[in-house]
C-alpha cells in the first residue's frame, strides 16, 4: 500500500462553460456557471453562484439539490432538504445572468465533510420552432461541500496484476474531506505502466479503481505514482501485488 503525499497548491475560482453539441437536427441550450463548486462551513453558511445564459434566446432553469455518496466506486444521489436554494426555478434572458444563493438548512458543525450536488436543469421550450428537430436539455451538476473543522483528505493507493498483463490501481480516500484527482501516471522498474486523465472526486471513505494496460515490458517491483489533485501534487510508491 502507498499513501499519497500532497503538495498544496492554491486554486483560483474558475468559470465552467457548459455546452452540448448534437448531430443532425438537434437544438441544445448553452449556459455557464461560476464558481464550479461551493464550500461552506459554520462561519460561512451561505454561497453564491452566477449562471450566464450564453444562448440567443431565453432559457428556463430549475435546480435540484441532492445528497451525494459514492458506494462501490459509483456516484449516488438522493433527495435532500439540507440546502436552501433561491430561486429554485427561474428564466434567464438571452445573454443575461441570474444570481443563485445557497444556504444550509442544517446548523452546527460536522465531524466529516458532507457532500451535495446542485443540478442545474434546462427546461426545454415546448413552443414548436421551424427547422428544429430534437431538443436536448442541458443538465450540469455543481459540487457543494459542507466542510468540517480540521478535516483533510488521506489518499492511499494499492496495485495488483490483473493476470492478463495489465495493472489494477485502487485509490482510497481514508480522510474526512474530499480529494479531486486530476491525473496521474504510473511507472515501474520496467518502464511506463500507463496514465490517467480526467477529473474524479473521491469523497471521504470512497474508492476508485483503474485498469492500466502497459504497451511495453511487463511491470515489476515498485510502482511510482505521480499526479495532480485539488490538494496538490500526488506522490505515492506502491508494491505491485500478484493476481
Amino acid at each position: 500500500m502507498g499513501t499519497a503525499a500532497f503538495g498544496w497548491r492554491g486554486r483560483s475560482t474558475l468559470a465552467l462553460a457548459a455546452w452540448l453539441a448534437a448531430a443532425g437536427n438537434a437544438a441544445a441550450g448553452s449556459f455557464s456557471l461560476a464558481p464550479i463548486r461551493l464550500e461552506m462551513d459554520k462561519a460561512h453558511s451561505t454561497g453564491v453562484l452566477t449562471l450566464h445564459n450564453d444562448a440567443d434566446a431565453p432559457v428556463t432553469i430549475q435546480i435540484e439539490s441532492l445528497a451525494w455518496s459514492q458506494p462501490e466506486d459509483a456516484d449516488h444521489y438522493a433527495p435532500s432538504r439540507d440546502l436552501i436554494v433561491t430561486p429554485p426555478v427561474f428564466v434567464v434572458p438571452a445573454k443575461g445572468e441570474q444570481i443563485v444563493r445557497v444556504a444550509r438548512r442544517v446548523k452546527g458543525e460536522t465531524t466529516s465533510e458532507v457532500p451535495y450536488r446542485l443540478f442545474f436543469q434546462e427546461v426545454p421550450d415546448s413552443t414548436p420552432q421551424a427547422g428544429t428537430g430534437l431538443k436536448i436539455a442541458l443538465r450540469v451538476g455543481i459540487p457543494v461541500f459542507v466542510t468540517a473543522p480540521g478535516a483533510n483528505a488521506d489518499l492511499s493507493f494499492t496495485a495488483q496484476s490483473d493476470g492478463k498483463g495489465g495493472v489494477e490501481v485502487l485509490a482510497t480516500n481514508k480522510g474526512r474531506a474530499h480529494v479531486q484527482i486530476t491525473d496521474f501516471e504510473v511507472t515501474s522498474e520496467a518502464g511506463p505502466v500507463g496514465s490517467i486523465s480526467g477529473s474524479r472526486y473521491l469523497l471521504p471513505g470512497a474508492s476508485s479503481h483503474w485498469t492500466l494496460n502497459p504497451s511495453g515490458a511487463t511491470p515489476t517491483g515498485l510502482l511510482k505514482i505521480r499526479g495532480h489533485s485539488d490538494r496538490g501534487a500526488i506522490t505515492a510508491d506502491v508494491d505491485l501485488a500478484a493476481h
